[in-house]
């Protein structure tokens, strides 16, 4: 039955959307005017050009649910109808439209109730990728949590073991920029680290030490008043906390931590149809997310990575399950091999890798970078970039 009252819903809102259109486009073929032309429309008709740059964006659309957010108000396309009937339009063609406007009024009342609720119906189904949700969530969670970001940084990079290819090293590097709290609060949980206790793996190892300094704590790239790290364990993994500091923008900060690990995980697949997954979560309200994967130059395999957004940030499963998948289109984008790293989004981020590839002794010319971005990423959620693992001798 769900399934049927949203395929009555979808079906209702495409036929009141393109009889509306076609309505329009109607009157504005009586009158000459140009879809296309909003501008010229607005000096032909005496109307406001936003009012005719809107309808331009609707009858340029040609997905229903694309088109309906845009469309204007009642009074707006009142105004519409009245300035073609000016110009000369017919009885017919204008009570084609008046009619069309009130299915439209019709269909939101009895689906969404008012245009408001239809609008963030139609952002949940994921017109848009949640955009207007998403923005909504970021103020609101940093207002009910008390702490946001301006970015979330992971990068994660893989490459053959020297000495057994068949197993791969990896690096993952964690940043935090911008962060700021509005309330005082003793400890806010920011990365979680998975145990790697993989047969045959090498110990971990760091790229900067010093004492006092937290594991995997790049000290030298920390920016403001950075508060105390805590670690503590949770299940197979551990979570690292920041402590409480100055509200406002004077306690911004940002912090960098960086991991690496030898013959770490297999290259090739141990069952048919297997991928690897790597996933990048956020657990605090942030304005954007940057997730870098680097793979070596012989793993062609992973340039064909797909990426999907899932709702919850501690779930450690690879099944992630389809209902807790978000519409959220954001594609990762090949910036080739031995790409520029640097990106506004985050500070230092360049010096950051460049001390990462030195430490693990690999030249980054040798890597190619997958970088996927998203705008107010959901608290809390994982990306998570997939790809095939190949078959040994395949």
């Amino acid at each position: 039955m769900q399934g049927q009252t949203a395929n009555r819903f979808e079906d209702h809102c495409r036929d009141a959307v393109r009889e509306l259109r076609g309505s329009l486009l109607d009157l504005y073929s009586q009158v000459g005017a140009d879809p296309d032309k909003p501008q010229d429309v607005s000096r032909l008709l005496g109307l406001n050009k936003n009012l005719t740059w809107k309808i331009s964006r609707v009858l340029q659309a040609e997905d229903a649910f694309e088109a309906l957010p845009l469309l204007p108000g009642v009074a707006g396309l009142d105004l519409v109808i009245e300035a073609t009937e000016r110009a000369g339009a017919s009885e017919k063609a204008l009570m084609r439209a008046r009619t069309a406007i009130a299915a439209i009024e019709s269909m939101v009342a009895q689906h969404g109730g008012d245009r408001a609720t239809m609008e963030l119906m139609l952002d949940s189904m994921g017109v848009g990728g949640l955009e207007k949700s998403r923005k909504l969530a970021f103020r609101g969670n940093s207002g009910l949590w008390g702490v946001q970001a301006k970015a979330r940084v992971s990068a994660q990079i893989l490459a053959p073991n020297f000495e057994k290819p068949d197993m791969l090293d990896v690096v993952l590097v964690a940043g935090l920029q911008g962060v700021r709290r509005f309330r005082p609060i003793p400890r806010w949980p920011v990365f979680r680290l998975e145990r790697y206790e993989f047969d045959g793996v090498v110990a971990p190892f760091h790229f900067e030490d010093g004492a006092g300094v937290p594991e995997g704590m790049l000290a030298s790239f920390t920016r403001g008043p950075m508060p105390e790290v805590h670690i503590r364990p949770e299940g197979n993994g551990l979570i690292y906390e920041v402590g409480d500091g100055p509200v406002g923008k004077m306690g911004e900060f940002g912090c960098y931590f960086a991991f690496g690990y030898r013959q770490d995980v297999p290259r090739f697949a141990t069952m048919p149809g297997e991928t690897a997954w790597l996933a990048a979560s956020v657990a605090m309200p942030v304005e954007t997310m940057l997730f870098d994967l680097l793979v070596h130059r012989d793993m062609t395999e992973a340039l064909a990575a797909e990426t999907a957004v899932y709702g919850g940030a501690w779930v450690v499963t690879p099944g992630f399950p389809e209902s807790a998948r978000l519409p959220i289109d954001e594609r990762p984008v090949h910036l080739g091999r031995g790409a520029d790293l640097s990106t506004p989004l985050a500070d230092q981020y360049t010096s950051v890798m460049a001390r990462v590839f030195k430490g693990a002794g690999w030249d980054p010319q040798d890597f190619h970078c997958l970088r996927l971005v998203i705008d107010y990423p959901p608290m809390p959620s994982r990306a998570v970039i997939r790809y095939p693992l190949p078959v040994r001798g395949g």
